[in-house]
């Protein structure tokens, strides 16, 4: 990890802040040395000691001492290609690239830090999508396969377990719900995997098929599934009489290109596209409330604290506030497209095509 420039100038700050401190008190220390020498009571004499407490410090410049909301306060190094995909579990963080890898990243010594302990290999193309589900991994990838990962005698390995064939070209997206695997393509299908007799293994239980173009993006709510793609529409999907069928309920029109991501928080939804919005729907009515818009295509969305986190082509992120719908702030530090983004404890994660991840402080 690497420290950015503005991290530099704050430790810079305290230190000098510390420095100035303590300089304070030798000098009031000096000078009531020379005014006991002229006789001078307790009351008349200027007491510093206060500063030169780090708990009396932290009392009075507490806000100083901390690091700003959204600093960049670390940058993993390690893929060399494109980083597309990102997800955490258990204070680990998990990467899939271009590099046809995953890489394991743990906290290190220091929590704004972390090591990368383990490099999964077996996909023979871009590691697209990742998703995580009781100690199991599961990626999606441009070589049409899904590979299941689960952790090994060691904690920090991962040993493949399962490969699931039936896509016939790149897998862009994966959801998992109550022991079902949905799975999105190139193909412009979506298909549904259920854990088989053995539970290492998934089967194929069915495929549905509406979509024009590629299925970019999925999510689940309430028992229904929501679909994005590149034929510009977000398709909704519930279960048919048969719980192992899905059948489309509605198709929400609105985004002029690609729908690139998807993510639902109190009974919003909010798509990003290539048409460079943010579109935010009524889960309920399916009609649309606002419109948020970025400077180029949005690639991916996170929510934390009634705040949305949208990454770009423009190589920024861009915080807002779900209730109100105004621009918070605007983060800026990736030398290209801004690919992924994931959220765990007040840091957010970002991948972009610059191969490096990069931690904020939110």
């Amino acid at each position: 990890m690497t420290h950015t420039t503005e991290m530099n100038n704050m430790a810079e700050d305290r230190n000098n802040l510390c420095k100035t401190l303590y300089l304070i008190k030798k000098e009031t220390d000096k000078r009531n040395k020379e005014k006991r020498k002229k006789g001078a009571d307790r009351k008349n004499l200027t007491y510093m000691s206060i500063f030169a407490l780090p708990s009396h410090i932290k009392i009075l410049f507490g806000p100083f001492m901390k690091t700003p909301l959204y600093t960049e306060i670390g940058i993993l190094r390690g893929h060399t290609y494109a980083v597309m995909c990102l997800t955490l579990h258990k204070n680990k963080l998990y990467s899939g690239s271009c590099d046809n890898t995953i890489r394991i990243w743990a906290e290190g010594t220091n929590t704004e830090t972390h090591e990368e302990i383990g490099i999964l290999g077996g996909h023979t193309d871009v590691v697209r999508c990742l998703t995580i589900h009781e100690n199991k991994l599961y990626s999606g990838s441009a070589d049409g396969t899904i590979r299941i990962w689960a952790e090994g005698t060691n904690t920090e390995t991962h040993e493949e377990i399962a490969t699931l064939r039936g896509h016939t070209d790149t897998v862009w997206c994966l959801a998992l719900h109550e022991n079902k695997l949905y799975s999105g393509s190139c193909d412009n299908t979506i298909r549904i995997w259920a854990e088989g007799t053995n539970t290492e293994t998934h089967e194929e239980i069915a495929i549905l098929r509406g979509h024009t173009d590629v299925v970019r993006c999925l999510t689940l709510h309430e028992n229904k599934l929501y679909s994005g793609s590149y034929d510009n529409t977000i398709r909704i999907w519930a279960e048919g009489t048969n719980t192992e069928t899905y059948e489309e309920i509605a198709t929400l029109r609105g985004h002029t290109y690609a729908v690139s991501y998807l993510t639902i928080h109190e009974n919003k939804l909010y798509s990003g596209s290539c048409d460079k919005t943010i579109r935010i729907w009524n889960t309920e009515t399916h009609e649309e409330i606002a419109i948020l818009r970025h400077t180029s295509y949005v690639w991916c969305l996170t929510l934390h604290e009634n705040k949305l986190y949208s990454g770009s082509t423009d190589k920024t992120i861009r915080i807002w506030n779900t209730e109100t719908h105004e621009e918070i702030a605007i983060l800026r530090g990736h030398t290209d497209v801004v690919r992924c983004l994931t959220l765990h404890e007040n840091k957010l994660y970002s991948g972009s095509y610059d191969n490096t991840i990069r931690i904020w402080k939110v």
